[in-house]
């Protein structure tokens, strides 16, 4: 059947429905359509669509019939009830159901008109990718039905999911499974809109340009399709409503209701189904779903939205741009801290031709740097006297001050080390911890400066020199410095570069840790759903490996969804990164944000979660071992 002999039925004009229907003429098919609302209607109509005065008759004479409305109860209601469409739908039509709706309320629908006897079909194909994709018919559509009923709706689904964004997932044989496929997708996409929000509201909060954090946090672990997607609709919105908060609020609704009818508990679900509650109850019903962040705005949080054009917004956004003050052999440095990243990161230095002397009060450690070629001391007083820089690689600001200061706050390094020496604290601490250090520092008199540095990346890419680095402090400090953090991060000054991982974050000292701690919050967020929506996936009795490879394709990806579900399936046999270093960082973070009076509603819920795997005896373990949150329930999520 061709799109000139196929006459498709349209009930359901919204942002998305409209788009669809409109991609459809374009594309050369007949449409009928139907809306309650005629502003709606008649806006379809002007692209050549026709417009119907009911339901009944955008259906009649159809071999298709898409219903794009806004709930199971509409859907009943056009079928079955006012709308009167079933008595009026030709033999061996084929309705598509695009709405989403709980997965079991298709298989009455299946069974009520297969009672009619006119082997009407039903494909269940719920959607994702917002209404620009809609107009364009690139969305990525989840399909499921009988292999006839699939048959019959394929050239209309095809012409919605074009290549090479649009994606058609034919995900099962009977009608509530791709629903289910939906259901699973909209946990991700749900806690990922609403984590934006909550986050860029403390990016603002904490005194930060959000779009120049929106900008980093794009190449970091952080990152994911919603983060990257909903909050340019808080910086600068154009004005053309795109995805409303009341659809949101009701996926999310749809997944709480099967997980309190099945006994499942999801935390993150749980806590964002009150999130966009709340927004609802904040008079937020006509914004778009990625505005979730004038919730925290009704706190008392500062307006997110940008007064300038993005081009405008977007110079304001830079950061700043170093260049070297010395060469990469001019300082002798003493990396403090050889433990999983300090020794990769000694070692890259010194392969680089770098005078590195390492201490650490872990005698294994320092043996393990001695062979590889590294010169080490244990007397780091003494080996302090003559180097030009200090590199921090410990778990807490508590060992910086112990090393800087000692026990009686005078016996540290900070009394030998020579004046106008640099220090650089890769280690993930507050930014007021830093702030701290900086003015202890300060009352000696002797021009140290701090850097705060915080690392992230791992053993691997600290071996290989491929650190993501979020650096501030002084301009002349990071100037010297620069050759050291550029040899650990891969930096190119090429501005034929397309990879940058070493971030000059402005704005002074304890901005690199804000940003830092604002990437790991997401970062953990994400790790957090992911166990979730995986573990409920397999509580539903789904194939897990097929649910990983359809959500990751689309809205639901996330960096952290596609490096740890794969570790859930086939453990590592040593951690890649330990969960107690989420727990330490989520507990940094939500610390600074009540200075703020910021809720971090999903942060808080994601940290509970990996304080349950920490008591559970798993703190040393990787961090994706959160997905076994479930286990004594049955799920099971190793391959």
């Amino acid at each position: 059947m061709s799109e000139q002999t196929t006459k498709v039925g349209w009930i359901g004009l919204g942002a998305m429905g409209s788009g669809m229907a409109s991609s459809l003429v374009s594309q050369g098919y007949q449409v009928n359509a139907y809306d309650v609302w005629k502003p709606s209607l008649e806006a379809v109509v002007s692209k050549g669509t026709i417009g119907c005065a009911t339901p009944a008759k955008a259906a009649d004479g159809v071999n298709v019939l898409a219903l794009m409305v806004v709930n199971a109860a509409q859907v009943e209601d056009v079928l079955f009830g006012s709308g009167k469409v079933a008595d009026v739908l030709q033999q061996d039509a084929v309705i598509i159901c695009f709405s989403t709706v709980p997965p079991s309320f298709l298989v009455t629908m299946a069974e009520k008109l297969d009672a009619l006897g006119k082997n009407i079909g039903l494909c269940d194909c719920p959607v994702s990718g917002g209404s620009t994709r809609a107009a364009t018919g690139e969305l990525a559509i989840m399909s499921s039905g009988t292999p006839s009923s699939i048959q019959r709706a394929t050239p209309v689904l095809s012409a919605l999911t074009r290549a090479p964004v649009g994606a058609l997932s034919v995900v099962g044989d009977k009608v509530g499974t791709a629903s289910d496929y939906k259901l699973i997708n909209q946990v991700f996409c749900a806690v990922q809109i609403a984590s934006q929000g909550e986050v860029i509201s403390l990016a603002k909060n904490w005194g930060l340009n959000v779009r120049l954090v929106y900008n980093v946090v794009r190449g970091a672990s952080g990152d994911s399709f919603m983060f990257g997607h909903r909050v340019p609709w808080s910086l600068n919105h154009d004005g053309i409503p795109k995805s409303a908060m009341t659809i949101i609020s009701k996926d999310i609704g749809i997944v709480m209701d099967e997980s309190r009818l099945l006994n499942f508990p999801a935390p993150l679900c749980s806590v964002t189904e009150q999130v966009f509650t709340a927004g609802l109850g904040a008079g937020l019903a006509r914004e778009d779903d990625g505005c979730i962040s004038k919730l925290w705005e009704r706190f008392g949080g500062k307006p997110i939205a940008e007064q300038g054009t993005i081009e405008e917004e977007e110079l304001k956004a830079k950061e700043l741009e170093i260049t070297s003050s010395t060469t990469l052999t001019d300082k002798k440095v003493l990396v403090v801290g050889l433990g999983a990243i300090g020794l990769p990161i000694a070692q890259t230095l010194h392969n680089a031709g770098v005078e590195v002397i390492g201490y650490d009060v872990n005698m294994e450690h320092l043996d393990k740097f001695a062979k590889l070629g590294g010169n080490v001391t244990s007397d780091v007083l003494k080996a302090s006297e003559d180097v030009g820089a200090v590199l921090f690689i410990t778990n807490t600001a508590k060992q910086v001050e112990g090393v800087l200061f000692g026990s009686d706050g005078k016996s540290g390094i900070a009394s030998t080390l020579p004046k106008d020496s640099t220090i650089v604290i890769c280690s993930t601490i507050s930014p007021t911890e830093a702030t701290n250090l900086q003015t202890l520092l300060d009352s000696i008199s002797k021009n140290i400066q701090i850097i705060d540095a915080p690392v992230s990346g791992g053993p691997s890419r600290a071996s290989q020199g491929d650190l993501s680095i979020f650096a501030s402090g002084p301009t002349e400090a990071l100037k010297t410095v620069h050759p050291i953090l550029s040899t650990l991060s891969s930096y190119s000054s090429s501005s034929d570069s397309i990879k940058k991982n070493l971030h000059y974050i402005p704005g002074g000292l304890g901005n690199g840790s804000k940003v830092k701690l604002i990437n790991n919050l997401l970062a953990s967020i994400h790790l957090a759903v992911a166990a979730e929506g995986m573990a409920f996936a397999k509580y539903k009795g789904m194939d897990t490996e097929k649910v990983f490879e359809v959500v990751r394709a689309g809205a639901a990806y996330s960096y952290m969804m596609v490096d740890r579900v794969p570790r859930m399936f086939n453990p590592p046999s040593s951690p890649h990164s330990a969960t107690t270093t989420l727990v330490k960082d989520l507990t940094l973070v939500l610390n600074e944000a009540k200075k703020y009076n910021t809720p971090l509603f999903l942060g808080q819920a994601a940290l509970q979660q990996f304080t349950t795997a920490v008591s559970r005896g798993w703190g040393g373990e990787d961090d994706s071992c959160l997905g076994r949150l479930w286990e004594d329930m049955g799920v099971n999520l190793k391959l």
